[in-house]
């Protein structure tokens, strides 16, 4: 594989239209659209993925993220995000499950 197909690539989409790139040496997994990712407490959303082809030894070949699309959530997407997280309240009647 060459250091092309190896690197990948991640681009924030501003608001502005403008982009900002960051090469990243490793993505665990190949990222969904759609899948949330915090850089430092910041949360974004992946809009798209570019893929590279590797092709291998007798003919496999091989998927490679050659680039990640996100933005920056909007404030009902972070507000939504957080509910999410949040854990629920216990009300003081509740008791811990005993088998």
């Amino acid at each position: 594989m060459s250091a092309d197909i190896d690197r990948i690539t991640l681009v924030i989409l501003k608001e502005d239209g403008t982009r900002e790139k960051f090469p990243l040496r490793t993505w665990v997994g190949v990222p969904r659209k759609t899948e949330l990712v915090w850089l430092g407490d910041e949360p974004y959303v992946v809009v798209e993925v570019e893929y590279a082809i590797a092709e291998g030894f007798f003919g496999g070949k091989s998927i490679e993220a050659a680039g990640v699309y996100i933005r920056h959530l909007t404030n009902e997407e972070q507000s939504a995000v957080a509910r999410r997280l949040t854990v629920p309240a216990k009300g003081a009647d509740e008791q811990k499950f005993r088998p």
